[in-house]
């Protein structure tokens, strides 16, 4: 009898510890939010940088206009498309377009050909600019939006972040919570 009342009491802890770790995920997110709130204070560094067509684009030049960041490789094969198919669904859904930045994590792979191509390939050209620069160029922005950059034998961070106007960092997305769904209800907060 003893034997079964523990396998019982351990049997309703297990369905409780998965029920709690169920719980748990799904508040993750903040109230009225579908993403992850970023850092206070976490903001666009200061960057100058050239997109795929060898235009200059600044932090700067962003102020006042909420703009999504996704960190990207061009010769990505699986979770860099669907990230971006997944912000091209997001403005669809929006009706309208907000500035999106793909910015490299492969500077050393990443050209301007390979990221027309890529842009190309996703449907996201005129609508997503691809950053480009050298290693030493792309870390400061790395560094500041918590990312790091594809490594042979270690993944980049793969993460969508939506910035506001002010340049501050709001709302994040990790690639395996991102939807178009998802992303344009945030968006659509901003908008």
């Amino acid at each position: 009898m003893l034997a079964l009342t523990t396998l019982v009491v351990c049997a309703a802890a297990a369905v409780f510890g998965v029920w709690l770790a169920q719980a748990g995920g799904e508040s993750a997110a903040p109230a009225g939010w579908q993403g992850a709130l970023r850092p206070p204070g976490a903001h666009v560094p200061a960057f100058r940088l050239r997109d795929q067509d060898g235009e200059t684009v600044t932090a700067a030049s962003l102020r006042g206009r909420t703009t999504v960041f996704a960190f990207v490789y061009s010769t990505c094969k699986d979770v860099c498309p669907a990230q971006v198919r997944s912000i091209r669904g997001a403005l669809d859904r929006l009706g309208h377009d907000v500035p999106v930045l793909g910015v490299s994590v492969d500077p050393a792979n990443d050209t301007p050909d390979r990221a027309r191509t890529f842009l190309i390939d996703q449907a996201m050209r005129g609508r997503m600019e691809f950053l480009l620069g050298t290693r030493a160029q792309l870390e400061p922005v790395w560094k500041a939006f918590g990312i790091a950059p594809q490594t042979k034998g270690r993944d980049h961070s793969s993460y969508t972040v939506i910035v506001d106007g002010a340049g501050r960092q709001r709302i994040g997305f990790p690639a395996d919570q991102l939807t178009p769904s998802r992303l344009a209800a945030d968006l659509s907060k901003f908008s």
